[in-house]
């Protein structure tokens, strides 16, 4: 199935829009990106073009959710007329019918029978004569009074449709993606400061993984950039371990009897039971000093798991570490030879901002 105007928006976080760009590189068709927004601070809006199907964008790994563009409404005229002319419009645009029609031919379920459930998500960024409410009641309507189907304004279980006003342009847009396509259904346990799994496949991605990958995670957590990388593609073996006993129970959970070969220990990353120059990618959540560790403490952790990283990292090899704690990986780099910086990227966790450190040892 496609978009009924052959355009897609694909949120992903704050920041991460360069790594989703590199990601659309392996569709079976190729997608051009038309634009690119970072709502609010929330998520980044990336806009493209694509003549396949939705289910390649459904299978990205970096996206948290994927949209049929309904219709861009970027001739508005000023104040209340606005919202007069999006509802209007909307009450007899036939791309609604088409990507209602497509939605619920990739899940039936959706909308459920009789009349269909819809719901309307309304965003705003930019000064507007009106409110965002104003212009959700507005889509509502439009959609509502439409005669193609039977409607009914449900919250749950339902068509989303979301309209997104980014300055004087407004988007409209039926959501295709569910919650499993950002959460996964792999993670049955969670722990405090898991990362979200869209965030540990971008990580994975910038590791540039290779059939011949000996990759770690010297601080697991729950284990999800390890499922990650074992989903990605092949590789010759997985380590991960973490200090604390309960996120390796956790990790092992996750990931039950799959995806081997692969190890999980418990260990301290500052000591790990390794061969020097055995592995050649790396992905760490690093603790951020604020719910785990303090930022006193990562000034000695850092440069101790970085010292450890290089002994066991063979030439060549790539690690991607997260943290918000820029003193403090740049202390870590700065006593330890053999690492240096390749690439960084800023990007937006859990609303803090943050940054991803792509080291390579020389």
């Amino acid at each position: 199935m496609r978009s009924p105007s052959g355009v897609y928006i694909l949120h992903s976080l704050p920041g991460f829009d360069s790594i989703v760009r590199e990601e659309l590189k392996t569709l079976p068709e190729s997608a051009t990106i038309q634009n690119h927004i970072v709502h609010a601070g929330r998520n980044g809006m990336t806009i493209i073009s694509y003549a396949g199907e939705v289910e390649d964008l459904l299978g990205l790994r970096t996206v948290d959710d994927v949209f049929f563009l309904v219709h861009t409404f970027a001739d508005l005229p000023p104040k209340y007329a606005a919202l007069k002319m999006i509802r209007d419009r909307l009450l007899t645009l036939p791309a609604v019918t088409t990507a209602v029609r497509n939605v619920r031919a990739l899940f039936p379920k959706r909308g459920g029978e009789g009349k269909l459930r819809y719901r309307v998500v309304a965003r705003q960024q930019g000064e507007a004569p009106y409110r965002r409410v104003d212009l959700q009641e507005a889509v509502g309507k439009g959609i509502g009074q439409r005669e193609d189907f039977r409607w009914r304004l449900a919250e749950e279980e339902g068509l989303e449709f979301w309209v997104t006003q980014h300055e004087t342009v407004v988007y409209v847009a039926l959501r295709v993606s569910d919650e499993s396509m950002r959460h996964r259904t792999y993670k049955i346990n969670h722990i405090e400061a898991s990362l979200r799994p869209t965030a540990a496949a971008a990580m994975v991605l910038l590791t540039k993984p290779k059939p011949t990958d000996v990759f770690l995670d010297p601080m697991c957590g729950a284990g999800t950039t390890l499922i990650e990388r074992a989903l990605h593609s092949r590789y010759a073996h997985i380590y991960g371990g973490d200090l604390n006993p309960e996120a390796v129970a956790q990790a092992q959970a996750n990931i039950g009897n799959k995806y081997k070969p692969i190890d999980i220990q418990n260990w301290d990353a500052r000591s790990l039971p390794l061969d020097e120059g055995s592995i050649n990618a790396v992905t760490c959540n690093l603790p951020f000093g604020v719910q785990i560790s303090t930022p006193e403490e990562n000034r000695r952790l850092y440069p101790a798991v970085m010292k450890e990283l290089r002994r066991v990292m063979s030439i060549g090899a790539r690690a991607v570490l997260l943290t918000s704690d820029t003193r403090a990986i740049q202390r870590g780099l700065e006593r330890t030879s053999g690492l240096y910086l390749d690439q960084q990227h800023t990007v937006i966790i859990l609303g803090r901002k943050s940054h991803l450190f792509v080291i390579q040892k020389r």
